[in-house]
């Protein structure tokens, strides 16, 4: 019974392992245009990015749906708060859910007049040959640092 309790927790953990590798070349491609296209304050190049119908949650919980909305947003926050702001991000893992959808976590960190710090769970979706953001949750670091 022991054995058997065992060999189930080790399929488990595998299964778990596989689902939630490390992001491939084309889900690097996009964090990486992100935070290229987030660092140079270019609205239209970061809402580029997303799918049509995408939803947003900013670090301040605001809910943003659709591009024309995330475009403005960020057109807002580059001209105001986050203007020569530097954004990091550091990928976590990556579950794909289908051969066309994925999660993608990490932390991410904006320096700048409103320095930042935080979660993201983004789902990302393959359109065209491209990986595209659907939706982008971040979430601010309150307390302790994130792990």
């Amino acid at each position: 019974m022991t054995k058997a309790i065992l060999s189930l927790a080790g399929v488990m953990v595998m299964c778990v392992a596989l689902g939630a590798q490390k992001p491939d070349a084309d889900i690097q491609k996009l964090a990486d245009q992100y935070q290229t296209a987030f660092n140079k304050g270019d609205a239209k190049a970061v809402t580029a990015l997303y799918t049509a119908d995408a939803l947003r949650v900013t670090p301040s919980g605001k809910l943003v749906s659709g591009k024309p909305a995330i475009e403005k947003d960020y057109a807002e926050n580059f001209a105001g708060p986050f203007k020569g702001a530097k954004l990091t991000l550091h990928p976590g893992r990556t579950q794909n859910l289908k051969a066309d959808v994925a999660l993608i976590e990490g932390t991410f960190e904006v320096a700048g007049a409103s320095a930042l710090k935080g979660r993201y769970l983004n789902t990302i979706v393959r359109e065209g040959g491209q990986w595209k953001l659907a939706s982008v949750v971040t979430v601010p670091a309150t307390g302790a640092p994130a792990k």
